[in-house]
Protein backbone atom coordinates (compact mmCIF):
# COMPACT_ATOMS: atom_id res chain seq x y z
CA UNK A 1 0.00 0.00 0.00
CA UNK A 2 1.41 3.23 -1.35
CA UNK A 3 2.41 6.08 1.68
CA UNK A 4 -0.56 9.18 1.08
CA UNK A 5 2.60 11.25 1.99
CA UNK A 6 4.49 10.04 -0.81
CA UNK A 7 2.05 10.94 -3.44
CA UNK A 8 2.50 13.96 -5.87
CA UNK A 9 0.98 16.69 -4.40
CA UNK A 10 -1.43 18.35 -6.53
CA UNK A 11 -0.76 21.42 -8.81
CA UNK A 12 -3.31 23.89 -6.55
CA UNK A 13 -0.89 22.57 -3.34
CA UNK A 14 1.94 23.70 -5.55
CA UNK A 15 0.62 26.97 -5.90
CA UNK A 16 -0.38 27.37 -2.02
CA UNK A 17 3.25 26.70 -1.18
CA UNK A 18 4.48 29.28 -3.54
CA UNK A 19 2.06 31.85 -2.70
CA UNK A 20 3.20 31.11 0.80
CA UNK A 21 6.53 31.51 0.61
CA UNK A 22 6.03 34.51 -1.57
CA UNK A 23 4.09 36.10 1.49
CA UNK A 24 6.46 35.24 3.73
CA UNK A 25 9.65 37.13 1.60
CA UNK A 26 7.12 40.17 1.42
CA UNK A 27 6.46 40.29 4.97
CA UNK A 28 10.14 39.85 6.60
CA UNK A 29 11.06 42.81 3.57
CA UNK A 30 8.25 45.07 5.31
CA UNK A 31 9.48 44.20 8.62
CA UNK A 32 13.37 45.01 7.29
CA UNK A 33 11.70 47.94 5.82
CA UNK A 34 10.11 49.02 9.20
CA UNK A 35 12.83 48.39 10.96
CA UNK A 36 15.68 50.42 9.61
CA UNK A 37 13.04 53.09 9.15
CA UNK A 38 12.57 53.54 13.04
CA UNK A 39 16.61 53.45 13.53
CA UNK A 40 16.59 56.08 11.11
CA UNK A 41 14.24 58.30 12.62
CA UNK A 42 15.54 57.62 16.27
CA UNK A 43 19.24 58.73 14.75
CA UNK A 44 18.19 61.83 13.25
CA UNK A 45 15.66 62.56 16.19
CA UNK A 46 18.62 62.26 18.69
CA UNK A 47 20.89 64.21 16.14
CA UNK A 48 18.57 67.01 15.63
CA UNK A 49 18.26 66.90 20.28
CA UNK A 50 21.92 67.13 20.57
CA UNK A 51 22.11 70.43 17.61
CA UNK A 52 19.29 72.22 20.01
CA UNK A 53 21.32 71.70 23.19
CA UNK A 54 24.35 73.08 21.79
CA UNK A 55 22.64 75.72 20.54
CA UNK A 56 21.24 76.30 23.86
CA UNK A 57 24.40 76.31 25.62
CA UNK A 58 26.21 79.07 22.91
CA UNK A 59 23.57 81.16 23.85
CA UNK A 60 23.42 81.19 27.67
CA UNK A 61 27.16 81.45 27.05
CA UNK A 62 26.53 84.75 25.72
CA UNK A 63 24.07 86.18 28.16
CA UNK A 64 20.61 85.92 26.45
CA UNK A 65 18.21 83.35 26.61
CA UNK A 66 17.15 80.98 24.49
CA UNK A 67 14.15 80.67 22.85
CA UNK A 68 13.72 77.22 23.26
CA UNK A 69 14.38 76.95 27.25
CA UNK A 70 17.06 75.36 28.89
CA UNK A 71 18.19 71.77 27.73
CA UNK A 72 16.04 69.27 29.91
CA UNK A 73 17.39 66.14 31.05
CA UNK A 74 16.48 62.84 28.90
CA UNK A 75 14.44 61.23 29.40
CA UNK A 76 14.20 57.11 30.50
CA UNK A 77 13.84 54.88 27.89
CA UNK A 78 10.75 53.47 26.98
CA UNK A 79 8.89 49.72 27.88
CA UNK A 80 9.52 47.52 25.45
CA UNK A 81 6.47 46.91 22.66
CA UNK A 82 4.65 43.55 22.57
CA UNK A 83 5.51 40.53 20.77
CA UNK A 84 4.36 40.59 16.66
CA UNK A 85 1.91 38.38 15.46
CA UNK A 86 2.96 35.16 14.18
CA UNK A 87 4.26 34.67 11.04
CA UNK A 88 2.96 32.45 8.00
CA UNK A 89 4.18 28.65 7.71
CA UNK A 90 7.56 28.34 5.81
CA UNK A 91 8.04 26.13 2.82
CA UNK A 92 8.25 22.42 2.87
CA UNK A 93 11.76 21.50 3.81
CA UNK A 94 14.11 19.19 1.34
CA UNK A 95 13.59 15.51 1.50
CA UNK A 96 14.69 13.42 3.90
CA UNK A 97 18.11 11.07 2.87
CA UNK A 98 17.45 7.89 1.21
CA UNK A 99 16.93 4.73 3.71
CA UNK A 100 18.65 1.57 3.74
CA UNK A 101 18.38 -0.44 0.98
CA UNK A 102 15.97 -3.68 1.55
CA UNK A 103 16.75 -7.61 1.75
CA UNK A 104 18.16 -9.54 -1.18
CA UNK A 105 15.43 -11.04 -2.83
CA UNK A 106 15.32 -14.82 -3.70
CA UNK A 107 17.13 -16.04 -6.92
CA UNK A 108 15.49 -16.26 -9.89
CA UNK A 109 15.31 -19.47 -12.57
CA UNK A 110 17.96 -19.64 -15.33
CA UNK A 111 17.42 -18.65 -18.64
CA UNK A 112 17.37 -20.16 -21.75
CA UNK A 113 20.67 -21.20 -23.57
CA UNK A 114 21.71 -18.34 -25.91
CA UNK A 115 22.82 -19.19 -29.55
CA UNK A 116 26.42 -19.85 -30.37
CA UNK A 117 28.45 -16.76 -30.90
CA UNK A 118 30.04 -15.96 -33.70
CA UNK A 119 33.90 -17.90 -34.64
CA UNK A 120 36.80 -17.38 -32.36
CA UNK A 121 39.26 -17.43 -35.19
CA UNK A 122 40.04 -13.71 -36.77
CA UNK A 123 41.18 -12.89 -40.35
CA UNK A 124 45.33 -13.40 -40.37
CA UNK A 125 47.07 -10.04 -39.69
CA UNK A 126 49.04 -8.22 -42.91
CA UNK A 127 52.98 -8.93 -42.80
CA UNK A 128 55.24 -6.94 -40.85
CA UNK A 129 57.57 -4.82 -41.87
CA UNK A 130 60.85 -6.14 -42.87
CA UNK A 131 63.87 -5.59 -39.94
CA UNK A 132 66.71 -3.94 -40.16
CA UNK A 133 69.93 -5.60 -41.71
CA UNK A 134 72.05 -7.13 -38.77
CA UNK A 135 75.57 -5.89 -38.10
CA UNK A 136 78.29 -7.17 -40.61
CA UNK A 137 80.67 -9.71 -39.41
CA UNK A 138 84.39 -9.37 -39.94
CA UNK A 139 86.01 -9.63 -43.01
CA UNK A 140 87.54 -12.92 -44.14
CA UNK A 141 91.12 -13.77 -44.58
CA UNK A 142 92.77 -12.48 -48.06
CA UNK A 143 92.77 -15.03 -50.78
CA UNK A 144 96.06 -16.21 -52.89
CA UNK A 145 97.27 -13.79 -55.29
CA UNK A 146 96.03 -14.08 -58.97
CA UNK A 147 98.15 -14.01 -61.85
CA UNK A 148 99.54 -10.98 -63.10
CA UNK A 149 97.46 -9.25 -65.74
CA UNK A 150 98.71 -8.00 -68.78
CA UNK A 151 100.67 -5.13 -69.78
CA UNK A 152 99.17 -1.82 -70.12
CA UNK A 153 99.49 0.43 -73.45
CA UNK A 154 101.98 2.42 -73.41
CA UNK A 155 101.00 6.34 -72.18
CA UNK A 156 101.28 9.55 -74.04
CA UNK A 157 104.47 11.33 -74.45
CA UNK A 158 105.16 13.76 -71.97
CA UNK A 159 106.01 17.66 -72.58
CA UNK A 160 109.62 18.64 -73.16
CA UNK A 161 112.25 19.49 -70.26
CA UNK A 162 113.64 22.51 -70.33
CA UNK A 163 117.17 23.35 -72.16
CA UNK A 164 120.18 22.11 -69.83
CA UNK A 165 122.93 24.51 -69.35
CA UNK A 166 126.07 23.70 -70.75
CA UNK A 167 127.85 26.26 -70.25
CA UNK A 168 128.74 27.79 -66.75
CA UNK A 169 127.31 31.38 -65.94
CA UNK A 170 129.06 34.07 -67.65
CA UNK A 171 130.00 31.68 -71.03
CA UNK A 172 128.38 30.70 -74.10
CA UNK A 173 129.02 28.05 -76.89
CA UNK A 174 130.97 29.85 -79.75
CA UNK A 175 132.84 27.49 -82.37
CA UNK A 176 136.28 26.57 -81.56
CA UNK A 177 138.86 28.30 -83.58
CA UNK A 178 140.88 24.95 -85.01
CA UNK A 179 137.57 23.19 -85.97
CA UNK A 180 134.93 25.85 -86.76
CA UNK A 181 132.14 22.30 -86.51
CA UNK A 182 133.25 22.04 -82.74
CA UNK A 183 131.34 24.44 -80.12
CA UNK A 184 133.47 25.27 -77.04
CA UNK A 185 132.43 27.03 -73.83
CA UNK A 186 134.06 30.61 -74.01
CA UNK A 187 133.51 33.79 -71.17
CA UNK A 188 131.34 36.36 -72.75
CA UNK A 189 132.85 39.34 -73.58
CA UNK A 190 136.50 38.06 -73.93
CA UNK A 191 139.32 39.06 -76.84
CA UNK A 192 139.28 36.48 -79.54
CA UNK A 193 142.45 33.88 -78.92
CA UNK A 194 145.39 34.50 -81.14
CA UNK A 195 146.18 30.76 -80.35
CA UNK A 196 143.93 27.46 -80.54
CA UNK A 197 142.31 26.69 -77.73
CA UNK A 198 143.09 23.16 -76.29
CA UNK A 199 140.08 23.54 -73.44
CA UNK A 200 137.48 20.89 -73.95
CA UNK A 201 134.07 21.84 -73.59
CA UNK A 202 134.01 18.91 -70.83
CA UNK A 203 136.35 19.85 -68.61
CA UNK A 204 134.88 23.39 -68.53
CA UNK A 205 131.58 21.30 -67.41
CA UNK A 206 133.37 19.32 -64.72
CA UNK A 207 135.25 22.84 -63.36
CA UNK A 208 131.71 24.84 -62.98
CA UNK A 209 130.15 21.58 -61.16
CA UNK A 210 133.73 21.37 -59.17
Amino acid sequence: MTDPAQLPREPRERWGDAAAVALAVAIGALLAWVLVSVRGLAHDLNTANQARDQLAQQVQQLGATPVAGPPGSRGAPGTPGGSGAQGATGPSGPPGPEGPAGPSGPPGTPGPTGPAGASATGVPGADGAAGTDGVAGPAGPAGPAGDPGPAGPAGPQGPAGPPGQTCPDGYSLQPAVDDPAALVCRRDGAPAPTTPTTTPPAALLDRRRT
